[in-house]
């Protein structure tokens, strides 16, 4: 497996027939599809890849069933082909999550309708377990009896209460590790990659766009970068790009919204959500069955809540959520499950984004009717420009298919014949896996000494069935006297991250290569420790090393200041 290596002048000597601008999900998907197809191919991001919207969220993967409500089938269909085809390529970093679904009283939000929306979803999904491990099949649905949800979830509210469902929808075990994978496949694949480059520009020639302008970020250089087709997949940045260096406005303009989820550290004694209802309608429901869903998801050892949305119409560079909003949030949140008494002292992280919006008429946000559909842009097309084409994309979950579509698109403005699309079967990077259980057994049994059960099995869940790389670094890590399995495991992965995946600054190690702060904080030692780690192999001043530790730690400075301030790709 090649390494992500950041080869600036690599990107400068030749002429690609791809170059994407962004680097979260929706871009290392399309980088990965298009490598495999043979393309040449370079993805650029401003900052670290999937540093934003695409590591800030629920970690769900939705099989659609919500879509019924509406009578879409055709996303119904998409969204479990789309999931079953992370769970296919990913087994280590997307599982099966059962979700339970009360039902109060009877017509319309009772038990009925809940038993006949199941059964017309089974029989539209019915391949949703092709080709999947036999531990990452995707069940049917069943109704439970009121006594069984009381089990699971004792505080419910009573009151009405004829029992529930139990439906099946897919959770990510670590969004930026899912990121790296695919990006790390589209390199092997012969794509080249650099983070902290910053397009400032597009090049043109004879009405046509033939390259981009970059900035490097960290030396502060400008260089271009030639290709045949520019992929801008900058999420909710992307029509900002046309704007600004092609005089390009969209219409209609695309708006956004800005969603909320946080963790909390408390579980419930069982690996089940609830999906709950809250008090914001969704005007486009064919079946009403009350409002919007919340949802509450066991993760690690930690309790997911969300989403919460709002119209975001401010500043991109100015994301933040106030006190007063995770305050609301929560009291939502406790309103509709009062079961839940979450408090905001008990927020140990909160993970935010920008998700492309529908009608915005309710400014409020307690009317959505969000996330429709993503936009794929043929600039040929719609404005007469050539070689660009841009997607903005709704949910992670179909970041694969739209990266699809879009490298469709790119090999008919490249006159070249379609060559068939791999990725849905395709594993990557760590996904070569006949049976997980069995890996993870087998990484219990060569963990190193000192190491725990649980810290092996973590490190399948990250890496797949390329965990035994980041043994090889164990050996290295023991040479310097380092004691503590935890060190030794947390050293290691620092110099592979540093090595191997294009690790540049402190935050790229610790929230997105590691899942050192995954769900909160790890504590300063842990923080400094990875610092001191990263300025040995990296030759940073003490100055430098001081930096990285308070960029790291403003993002820490409170429960509800975690990972808000950036800006979104």
């Amino acid at each position: 497996m090649k390494a992500l290596k950041r080869d600036i002048n690599a990107l400068t000597g030749r002429e690609y027939d791809l170059v994407i601008v962004g680097g979260g999900i929706f871009g290392v998907c399309a980088a990965w599809d298009a490598a495999l197809r043979g393309l040449s191919v370079a993805i650029l991001e401003k900052k670290d890849f999937s540093h934003a919207t695409s590591a800030n969220h629920l970690k769900m993967v939705h099989g659609g069933i919500r879509y019924l409500q509406h009578g879409d089938i055709s996303r119904v269909r998409e969204s479990s082909r789309e999931r079953s085809a992370l769970l296919r390529v990913a087994p280590h970093l997307v599982k099966p999550l059962p979700i339970v679904i009360p039902t109060y009283g009877h017509g319309m939000k009772g038990r009925l309708p809940l038993r006949l929306g199941m059964l017309i979803y089974d029989l539209v999904t019915m391949d949703r377990n092709d080709g999947l491990l036999t531990e990452r099949r995707i069940p049917l649905g069943r109704l439970i009896s009121r006594q069984e949800i009381l089990t699971l979830f004792p505080d419910l509210e009573v009151k009405g209460l004829t029992g529930g469902a139990i439906f099946y929808d897919g959770q990510m075990y670590n969004p930026p590790r899912l990121a790296i994978s695919f990006l790390r496949s589209a390199v092997n694949e012969g794509a080249d990659a650099a983070n902290y480059a910053e397009v400032i520009g597009f090049l043109q020639r004879n009405g046509r766009i033939c390259g981009v302008t970059v900035k490097d970020i960290l030396s502060g250089d400008v260089f271009e970068v030639r290709s045949k087709m520019i992929l801008n997949a900058a999420g909710s940045w992307g029509h900002r790009l046309l704007e600004y260096y092609l005089g390009m406005k969209l219409k209609p303009k695309p708006s956004f919204s800005r969603d909320l989820a946080f963790a909390i550290k408390r579980r419930f004694p069982h690996d089940y959500g609830l999906a709950f209802t809250s008090k914001s309608k969704d005007a486009d429901s064919i079946v009403d069955r009350g409002g919007r869903h919340f949802f509450t998801a066991p993760w690690r050892q930690f309790t997911l809540v969300g989403v919460w949305h709002r119209v975001f119409d401010c500043p991109l560079e100015e994301i933040t959520v106030t006190e007063a909003e995770l305050q609301d949030c929560i009291f939502q949140v406790n309103s509709a499950f009062p079961g839940m008494t979450a408090k905001y002292e008990d927020i140990t992280t909160v993970y935010t984004g920008l998700t492309l919006f529908g009608d915005d008429h309710d400014k409020t946000g307690n009317d959505l009717s969000f996330g429709k559909r993503s936009i794929l842009i043929d600039h040929r097309k719609n404005h007469g420009l050539e070689g660009i084409i841009t997607l903005i994309g709704v949910r992670a979950t179909t970041a694969r298919g739209l990266a699809e579509r879009s490298i469709d698109l790119v090999l008919e403005h490249l006159g070249q014949n379609l060559i068939k699309c791999k990725t849905e079967t395709t594993p990557i990077f760590g996904g070569q896996i006949d049976s997980l259980k069995g890996l993870i057994s087998e990484a219990i049994e060569k963990r190193p000494p000192g190491a725990t059960a649980e810290q092996a099995e973590a490190l399948v869940y990250n890496y797949g069935s390329y965990y035994t790389r980041i043994l090889e670094y164990v050996e290295g890590g023991a040479k310097q006297k380092l004691s503590v399995a935890d060190d030794v495991l947390r050293r290691a992965e620092v110099s592979h991250a540093i090595q191997e995946e294009m690790a540049n600054k402190l935050e790229d190690v610790v929230f997105r290569r590691t899942d050192l702060a995954s769900g909160g904080s790890p504590g300063k030692a842990a923080i400094e420790n990875c610092a001191k780690w990263m300025a040995e192999e990296m030759g940073w001043s003490n100055e430098r090393q001081e930096q990285e530790v308070n960029e790291v730690f403003s993002h820490l400075a409170a429960p509800w200041k975690a990972r808000l301030r950036h800006t979104p790709e």
